[in-house]
């Protein structure tokens, strides 16, 4: 994010010493994302698991969203569901806080998506937000609550990853391959109660019916501790979370040259991991990372204002910030501009690159585009963004990778 310091040592030239020094040759596929943001998305989830497994791939990613009210403090008030009105006489949405009703709705959508990538033989990822709703908007990395707490009678355990897990114990085989970020871009809440995360992760792990789960917690690209304080972070029962995960995901947004290369996301890695031992609770080196968000938006920073604008004015500002973009292409399409649009090419032909040869350090196991808007290349939910050149560069590539769950 502009104007955000990073605040480590000597210890990023190490990683990206670690990071090139060496070679596995297994490409990481890069597969989609589904969105389950919204009640008319979660209804046609099982439809655009069918588009992405049209395209080939062996794996998708659920990125499921609920919402929350905040007070000023940023603390969480509720968790719920923004939905219509229950009284049919007053009509229009309203946000309910989470109840049994909620949750009976919500496992109906989920059960009937994770169903659907089962008949289409996909692996199964899960990436768990938060949006903010109402008067108090924010940003989900800085929202500030204890997941095992209750909030107007539901703890996020209970709203947001109990229907999700219950709903895959009942629509997938127990051998199943799946992966699931507890939350995404939540860095707050890890670093203020990391004993709470690890409780969640031993209490999934107990439950014991799904052989092939893997857990993992998963930060933004930068500013992985959100608000926390200094005096708010213990350093030594984070690393002990870390060990405790199977992998750490990270939305990867960093910048890139504007003449893209494998080795931009070398560095954006190193980067990443600098962070966390710059706050001195560093990653295992051999701790798999996910891409649980990776893409490009068109949208650009300008260096003489650091206002975002829609589509970029400059390929240097498109390459400043990657996460800008459209969600809608009658307001704006970045990808009509023939420069942006080779640029975007690029990108994408840099990404693969990068995942054709993990690491031995910091190794990218699974990666998954931000499939939403101008940043998805293959328009599953609005076929204006897509690009037939990049799909085919995709699947190149992912004819090189491994079988799901491997």
């Amino acid at each position: 994010m502009p104007g955000f310091h990073l605040h480590v040592s000597g210890f990023i030239g190490l990683v990206l010493a670690g990071l090139l020094l060496g070679k596995i040759h297994a490409a990481t596929a890069l597969d989609p994302m589904i969105a389950l943001f919204h009640k008319w998305q979660m209804k046609d989830a099982p439809e655009v698991v069918d588009r992405a497994a049209e395209h080939g791939h062996q794996r998708v990613q659920f990125c499921i969203a609920l919402q929350a009210e905040l007070k000023p403090d940023l603390s969480v008030r509720s968790i719920g569901l923004y939905r219509e009105n229950r009284d049919l006489k007053i009509g229009g949405n309203r946000f309910y806080p989470f109840d049994l009703e909620i949750k009976r709705e919500l496992q109906g959508y989920y059960t009937a998506a994770f169903r659907r990538a089962v008949e289409r033989k996909l692996g199964i990822s899960i990436l768990l937000h938060l949006n903010a709703h109402g008067q108090v908007q924010e940003w989900r990395n800085n929202f500030d609550f204890d997941p095992l707490v209750r909030i107007e009678g539901s703890s996020y355990e209970e709203s947001c990853l109990i229907p999700v897990i219950e709903s895959l114990e009942s629509a997938v085989p127990a051998d199943w391959p799946i992966d699931i970020s507890l939350q995404g871009e939540m860095g707050t809440t890890v670093f203020k109660h990391s004993e709470s995360w690890r409780s969640l992760l031993e209490h999934l792990r107990a439950r014991r019916k799904l052989i092939n789960l893997r857990c993992g917690l998963s930060f933004n690209y930068q500013g992985v501790a959100g608000k926390a304080k200094p005096e708010e972070i213990h350093a030594e029962s984070l690393s002990t979370l870390w060990k405790s995960c199977d992998f750490i995901g990270v939305s990867m947004y960093q910048s890139v040259s504007p003449m893209p290369r494998p080795e931009d996301f070398d560095l954006a890695v190193g980067l990443f991991a600098g962070e966390f031992a710059g706050l001195h609770c560093q990653l295992p080196a051999n701790k798999p990372l996910h891409f649980v968000e990776v893409g490009l938006g068109g949208g650009g920073l300008s260096a003489a204002d650091w206002k975002p604008r829609i589509p970029a004015g400059t390929l240097d500002d498109a390459a400043r910030a990657p996460y800008l973009g459209s969600s809608n292409p009658n307001e704006a399409d970045p990808w009509k501009n023939a420069d942006l649009k080779a640029f975007r090419m690029l990108y994408h032909q840099a990404l693969c690159g990068y995942l054709s040869s993990p690491r031995p350090r910091y190794a990218v196991k699974q990666a998954f585009l931000w499939s939403f808007g101008s940043w998805d290349p293959y328009g599953l939910e609005e076929s204006r963004f897509a690009d037939p050149g990049i799909m085919e560069v995709i699947s190149e590539h992912n004819r090189k990778s491994k079988v799901p769950g491997s």
